[in-house]
C-alpha cells in the first residue's frame, strides 16, 4: 500500500518536504519486501502445495507478516500520535482472530506488542528517535499538506475505515450469532420434547449430548429388567366406550412414566397396556443400586394405582384396574435391534425374558421378584417366598419372592 507513494516522494521530495528522505530510503525497499512477501502467501494459499494450505504456516505466516509490517509503520510515523498503534492492535487482531486460529494470532498479537514496547523504550531512552520517517508536521500554514492526505493520511483513515468494518462485522456478526443460537436452543430444547415422548430420555440425551457410541453398539450388561401389565385389560377394553379407555390408558402410562422418569428407569416401551424398563443402560451405577430403584419404583406405582383407582371410581368408571409386576437381574443384550431404517435401543435375552414371565404369573396388585433382584435389595426391602416355580421357556425351577414393602429402618 505504502511503496506506491513512498517511490513518489523519493523521485521528488519536494512533494513531501515533511518527510525525511534518507530514512525514507530505507523505508521503502522494506515495504517492498512485505509487499512481496504478501504476493508470495497469496500465490501459497490458492496454488501452495496441499500440506501448506491445509496447515498452519500460512496463518503463522500472516499474522507475523502483518504484525511485523503495520508495527514498523507505526513506529515509522510516531506510535503515540497516529492511529496506527490502535489499527495495529485492535484491527489486527479483530481481523486474525475472524479468520485464522488462535495460536498464531496469539503469537502475532505478541509479536506486534513487543516491536512497540521495544521501539518505545528506545524512544524513551534516547536510543531511537521518535517518529523518524517525519522531519517536520505534515501542515504549513495552518494546511494539512495535500499529498500527505492522499498518501499516509489517507492509508491511515483507509486502516482506519477496515478496524471499524471488522468491528461492525464482528459485533453485529455476534449478535447475529446469538440470535441465531437462541433460535437453535428454541428447536433443539423443542425437538428433545419431541424425541423424549419417543424414546426414553436417556437415550435422548445421550444422542444429543454426541455420545452416539454408547447406544450405537450391542454389548452384555447386567440389568434389572421390569415388566408390568393391567390384569384382564383386554376383557375390560371391550366393556369400555373407546374415549373412556384411551383416556385412562393415556393417564395410567403417563403416570407409570413419572415414576419411571423420577427413578431414572429406561422406558424400552409400551405396548398397550404392558410397560418395559430396564435400570443399568444407557448410563448405569451399580448392580445393587439398579435394584434398589427398580423395586422402590414398582412399589411406588402400585400406591399410585391405588390413587388413580378411586379417581376412575368417582369419575364412574368401576372397572378393577389392577397391575401385575414382574423383576429380575440377569446379563442382557443392550443395544439397537431393528432393520437399516428403523432401530429400537432394546434389552434382549433369557432373562429379559424371565422378568416377563414373572410379571405374567404374578397376582394383581403385587410384585414378584426373581431371587437374583431380591438378594440385591433384601437390606431395603421386606419379602416373602413363594417357592420355585417353572416359568415357560426355562427348564430349571425359579425360586421367586413377593415384595411386602420398604423395610422401616429405610423410611
Amino acid at each position: 500500500m505504502y511503496w506506491g507513494p513512498e517511490y513518489w516522494f523519493l523521485r521528488d521530495p519536494s512533494r513531501a518536504p515533511y518527510i525525511d528522505s534518507e530514512f525514507l530510503k530505507c523505508v521503502f525497499p522494506v515495504h517492498v519486501v512485505l509487499y512481496v512477501g504478501w504476493i508470495l502467501i497469496l500465490i501459497l494459499a490458492l496454488w501452495g502445495p496441499k500440506r501448506i494450505r491445509e496447515g498452519q504456516i500460512l496463518a503463522y505466516a500472516v499474522g507475523q507478516w502483518f504484525a511485523i509490517g503495520f508495527a514498523l509503520m507505526s513506529y515509522w510515523l510516531g506510535h503515540h500520535t497516529t492511529a496506527y498503534l490502535g489499527a495495529v492492535i485492535v484491527g489486527g487482531a479483530a481481523f486474525g482472530f475472524l479468520l485464522l486460529d488462535r495460536t498464531p494470532m496469539i503469537a502475532a498479537v505478541v509479536m506486534a506488542l513487543s516491536i512497540i514496547l521495544v521501539t518505545t523504550l528506545a524512544e524513551q531512552g534516547g536510543l531511537l528517535p521518535y517518529a523518524p520517517l517525519l522531519k517536520a508536521a505534515p501542515f504549513s500554514e495552518r494546511r494539512l499538506e495535500t499529498s500527505w492526505l492522499v498518501t499516509y493520511g489517507g492509508s491511515s483513515l483507509a486502516v482506519l475505515i477496515v478496524v471499524v468494518g471488522i468491528l461492525y462485522r464482528v459485533c453485529y456478526g455476534l449478535r447475529r450469532s446469538e440470535d441465531e443460537l437462541a433460535h437453535t436452543s428454541a428447536q433443539l430444547a423443542r425437538a428433545n420434547d419431541i424425541i423424549s415422548r419417543y424414546v426414553a430420555s436417556q437415550l435422548a440425551h445421550q444422542i444429543l449430548t454426541g455420545r452416539y457410541e454408547d447406544v450405537a453398539k450391542h454389548e452384555r450388561r447386567k440389568l434389572t429388567l421390569f415388566f408390568s401389565d393391567i390384569k384382564d385389560f383386554s376383557e375390560m377394553a371391550e366393556r369400555l366406550e373407546p374415549e373412556d379407555l384411551s383416556t385412562i390408558l393415556n393417564e395410567y402410562l403417563s403416570e407409570m412414566a413419572l415414576i419411571a422418569e423420577r427413578y431414572e428407569g429406561t422406558i424400552d416401551k409400551f405396548v398397550g397396556d404392558a410397560v418395559m424398563i430396564f435400570f443399568g443402560a444407557p448410563v448405569s451405577t451399580n448392580d445393587r443400586d439398579h435394584a434398589l430403584r427398580a423395586v422402590t419404583m414398582a412399589i411406588e406405582m402400585q400406591q399410585r394405582m391405588v390413587d388413580l383407582r378411586r379417581k376412575w371410581v368417582r369419575e364412574g368408571i368401576e372397572q378393577p384396574f389392577e397391575i401385575r409386576i414382574g423383576i429380575n437381574t440377569g446379563q442382557a443384550t443392550i443395544g439397537p435391534f431393528g432393520s437399516d431404517r428403523r432401530v429400537d435401543y432394546t434389552a434382549i435375552g433369557r432373562q429379559v425374558n424371565l422378568a416377563a414371565r414373572l410379571q405374567a404369573i404374578c397376582e394383581p396388585g403385587k410384585i414378584l421378584l426373581s431371587r437374583s433382584t431380591m438378594v440385591l435389595v433384601q437390606e431395603q426391602v421386606a419379602s416373602v417366598s413363594k417357592g420355585d416355580v417353572t416359568v415357560k421357556g426355562l427348564h430349571d425351577p425359579v425360586q421367586i419372592y413377593e415384595v411386602i414393602g420398604l423395610k422401616e429402618h429405610d423410611h
